[in-house]
């Protein structure tokens, strides 16, 4: 591990405005969802499910908004790319999270490349090779050993989880490389798996939306399902869906709008996914981040949880939701 201070991770980085504790105004995403609920949803039984921050090392806004999220007790996960430019500085903070309240795990990533960590390739190019069987598995292992070795250099642990950047550790090749590596390195404490399954609820009606299309073909084409039976096979845990897809384009109040509807679905082992940070140069979804921030940092939101009947809390501890 380098010695090098982290930089503040103040929510100002961030450029948008944090949630915060004082008196709530009846505006903002999350305002107008609770203005929109009704009886229905005070009648709708409490799930807990876990909500996780991506690409948590990025950069500085993508770390300051994470942990951020984290002292607000608006997520329950994050989820670390280890070969980024701001990973040191963010672990820096991230072992000095409570691990019974946040889950810290590893964001396996194949597909962006970094300064002196060229991408394997493409999304694209992986699913084509990985389902022709040509991705060399000795490049795949490679990879997941360093970044797991740079996890661990960092925390001073093993990762609570394993997922990977657009999803491929379901692919073939590349899954039975993960759940390997994953066996072998960690025994009886194995890090809970990440399974980008669509909620049942989103099919078929949901593929009339793009978002609805994205999520089934993330579910389908990587293999979500041959994924999830070899792992629980091997005796890993994993969530039961996976929710929070969508295009990456959506306004705060349409944001919002989706958040409701993944919470109404949302069932007890569920996963969340968010990608909340600031404007950064280089980043295709940094006015994606920028929104998503101010829609889960919205003062309004506990309030919004509640009368849906949703709670957050780690998966780690959901074992018997996703069993």
């Amino acid at each position: 591990m380098k010695n090098k201070q982290p930089t503040s991770v103040a929510p100002e980085a961030c450029r948008i405005s944090p949630g915060n504790a004082g008196p709530a105004v009846a505006s903002g995403p999350c305002a107008e969802q609770v203005q929109m609920g009704g009886d229905e949803v005070s009648a709708s039984p409490e799930r807990t499910i876990a909500v996780c921050v991506d690409d948590f090392g990025l950069n500085t806004g993508v770390n300051a908004a994470a942990l951020h999220l984290v002292e607000m007790r608006r997520v329950s996960a994050l989820s670390a790319m280890t070969q980024a430019p701001e990973w040191e500085d963010g672990a820096a903070r991230a072992r000095l999270l409570d691990s019974r309240r946040i889950d810290v795990g590893l964001h396996f990533n194949l597909t962006q490349s970094f300064s002196g960590a060229p991408a394997l390739g493409s999304v694209q190019t992986l699913v084509a090779a990985a389902h022709l069987r040509l991705l060399p598995k000795r490049l795949v292992r490679e990879a997941l050993l360093r970044q797991l070795d740079a996890f661990e250099e960092e925390m001073f642990r093993v990762p609570a989880h394993v997922d990977s950047h657009e999803h491929v550790h379901h692919l073939p090749v590349i899954r039975d490389v993960v759940l390997d590596v994953l066996l072998r390195r960690y025994g009886g404490t194995l890090p809970w798996l990440r399974v980008s399954a669509a909620p049942a609820a989103s099919l078929p009606g949901g593929l009339r939306s793009a978002d609805g299309r994205k999520a089934w073909l993330i579910d389908h084409l990587v293999g979500a399902e041959p994924f999830r039976r070899r792992a629980r096979s091997l005796g890993f845990v994993a969530n039961r869906c996976l929710l929070g897809v969508y295009g990456f384009d959506a306004t705060e109040s349409g944001y919002g709008s989706l958040l409701r509807r993944w919470l109404r679905q949302a069932r007890s082992g569920d996963l969340l996914m968010c990608h909340p940070g600031s404007l950064a140069v280089g980043d295709v979804i940094s006015r994606g981040r920028c929104v998503e921030f101010a829609v889960w940092s919205d003062p309004h939101l506990p309030h919004l949880l509640r009368e849906l009947g949703v709670r957050i809390a780690p998966l780690s501890a959901l074992r018997a939701a996703t069993a």
